[in-house]
């Protein structure tokens, strides 16, 4: 019993851990992508150029390789905490609104990410010129376009729930 309470333990760590990661290098993508395109439309800002282009996207290479990554481990080591735990979600209330948060927003997730995997596979190629990185960045912009914010919005009531542990029910003993 303590073997598993101790496992579950390093699952949570874990999952706390990479999803703060994941969470500051999203944070900062997203300021560092917004800032390449007007604000109107998606046409890059006057001071980037065809010439400085290739240095901002060698500076946002380790941004995209931090929040693909550290996401798959925040997913499979949240998983993980949630199943050995052994915590009921009906009696934890917390628990099953950080669990809604986390896996409903994955499916939407899991479409941004397969274009940072093409962006990754560009990247690992150091083709840093390619006009296709601009195309993929753009891509991501459009496709969902308003979720990295709800996303980020959703994952900062985290901490709330982690804390304060809110809608936790408690149960009587029966012995």
């Amino acid at each position: 019993m303590k073997k598993e309470r101790k496992l579950s333990l390093i699952f949570g760590y874990i999952a706390l851990a990479s999803g703060s990661i994941w969470f500051g290098a999203y944070i900062a993508r997203l300021l560092t992508t917004y800032q390449l395109f007007e604000v109107t439309d998606l046409t890059l800002k006057s001071y980037v150029t065809g010439e400085n282009l290739p240095l901002i996207f060698q500076t946002t290479f380790p941004l995209v390789n931090i929040t693909f990554f550290t996401y798959l481990i925040l997913i499979v080591s949240f998983t993980l905490f949630v199943i050995s735990s052994k915590m009921k979600l009906k009696e934890n209330g917390w628990l099953l609104i950080i669990s809604l948060i986390i896996f409903l927003t994955l499916p939407l997730e899991t479409v941004l990410m397969l274009i940072d995997y093409k962006l990754i596979v560009i990247f690992l190629n150091e083709q840093f010129a390619s006009k296709e990185i601009l195309r993929l960045i753009t891509e991501r912009i459009t496709v969902l376009s308003s979720f990295p914010i709800i996303l980020v919005l959703s994952y900062l009531t985290i901490p709330y729930f982690l804390v304060f542990k809110p809608f936790t029910l408690e149960t009587k003993d029966e012995n």
